[in-house]
C-alpha cells in the first residue's frame, strides 16, 4: 500500500528536478528572450547543456546570453 508520505516524498523529488533543469536551462531561455543573434543562441545552449554541469560553464552561458 502506497501511504501519503511515500506520495509526497515522490513529488518533492520531481519538484527539485524540475526547478534544476529549469536552473540549468535559464541561459538557454534568456538568449531566446533577448532575441540573440543565431549564433549566440547557439552557443549559448551548447554551453549550457555541455557546461552547464559545472558552474564555470553555465555563468559563461549566462553572461553570453545576457550581453547586450
Amino acid at each position: 500500500m502506497v501511504s501519503l508520505s511515500d506520495i509526497l516524498y515522490i513529488i518533492k523529488y520531481i519538484l527539485v528536478v524540475g526547478i534544476f533543469i529549469g536552473i540549468l536551462l535559464t541561459p538557454a531561455y534568456l538568449a531566446a528572450a533577448n532575441s540573440r543573434e543565431k549564433y549566440d543562441a547557439m552557443r549559448v545552449r551548447s554551453a549550457s547543456w555541455l557546461f552547464g554541469w559545472s558552474i564555470i560553464g553555465w555563468i559563461f552561458a549566462l553572461f553570453v546570453s545576457a550581453k547586450k
